[in-house]
């Protein structure tokens, strides 16, 4: 009996170690379950950190990178642009176009972005990125430079040149003033010439190039009005020369017709029938007259009247007409008191 229950006490006592064993196994590996399940739960927890952190970089790199490019493109594509037009004549200094030109030239990096998977591939792109934001900080900073220094040597040149223009201008305005004293129709546009070369004088020596532009034009303006008026007195003294000669012309005209009208009021015209004249000689002559003879004539009527001979010479009064005192046959006591009448001169 004893040793059967020893037996079953022993059965017994091994039993509950079974089941202690069992208990301690099942313990350990619930335990060693929840060891591994802790740390796959811990590194996947550091991963999905670790992810979450290099995308969160990566994104803030690429914000960064975004602002540095839109600066440079903006840059690039606005004001470096616009000085890039302007040539080495057109600027103080050329070096200042040369530098731009190369600066402006330069060849932007590749293209960097986060669109990779896993926390390292989103490191090397962080990378990328901000090694490209560095470029175009570094860029932008140069390029405003080259631009800034080629506006202000074309601002220099657009000085100098403006100053230049206006100087010029202003002497051939006062060249103007002295040139045109007394050969203008208005006086008034010499006197304005003369107020705006002073005021001109005076901006010249500034730095407002907009006003000396303004001034070389009204400069050139005003003495394009004393050209005009000089021209508009030129054409009224040649008109008035023009008027005052045909005035003469018309009056020595009138004159000679006057005194030709006076010597033709002079002048008898001989009268169409001849009538023979006899004049008296100038010497003191006593016309000789003898008396017809005291025989009876023998008269014979003539079939008609004799025409006296035209002289071929007009009677100077030196002598009388030959043939008898212009007589060419007998001559009764009329015919002789007829050639004693004098001639009418």
């Amino acid at each position: 009996m004893c040793r059967m229950e020893s037996s079953n006490q022993v059965a017994s006592n091994t039993g509950a170690h079974d089941r202690n064993r069992m208990a301690i196994i099942a313990v350990v590996v619930a335990v060693a379950l929840a060891v591994a399940g802790l740390s796959w739960w811990a590194v996947s927890a550091h991963h999905a950190s670790r992810l979450a952190q290099a995308q969160s970089t990566c994104a803030q790199a690429a914000d960064r990178l975004r602002v540095a490019q839109n600066k440079y493109d903006a840059l690039h594509d606005g004001d470096a642009a616009n000085a890039a037009t302007i040539t080495s004549k057109q600027v103080a200094d050329a070096t200042t176009v040369t530098v731009l030109a190369s600066t402006y030239a330069q060849q932007a990096p590749q293209r960097a972005a986060c669109n990779v998977d896993g926390a390292t591939a989103l490191g090397e792109a962080a990378v990328r990125i901000d090694k490209n934001t560095a470029w175009y900080d570094q860029h932008t900073v140069e390029l405003r430079k080259a631009t800034d220094a080629v506006n202000k040597s074309h601002d220099a040149k657009t000085l100098q040149d403006a100053r230049g223009a206006l100087d010029e201008q202003v002497k051939a305005a006062q060249a103007k003033v002295k040139g045109s004293a007394g050969k203008v129709k208005d006086d008034k546009t010499r006197k304005d010439l003369k107020t705006l070369i002073d005021k001109a004088s005076k901006i010249k020596d500034g730095t407002d190039v907009k006003a000396m532009n303004s001034q070389a034009k009204q400069l050139n303006t005003l003495m394009g009005k004393v050209d005009a008026s000089m021209k508009a007195k030129t054409d009224a003294d040649r008109k008035a020369a023009e008027e005052q000669a045909q005035r003469e012309a018309e009056a020595a005209a009138a004159a000679a017709q006057a005194q030709a009208q006076q010597q033709a009021q002079q002048y008898v015209a001989p009268q169409q029938s001849y009538t023979p004249t006899y004049t008296v000689p100038q010497q003191s002559y006593t016309p000789q007259y003898t008396a017809p003879q005291q025989t009876t004539p023998q008269y014979t009527a003539p079939a008609q009247p004799a025409q006296p001979a035209t002289p071929s010479k007009p009677n100077t009064g030196s002598g009388p007409i030959s043939g008898g005192h212009g007589m060419t046959g007998p001559c009764d006591a009329a015919c002789q008191a007829e050639a004693m009448k004098p001639i009418q001169r």
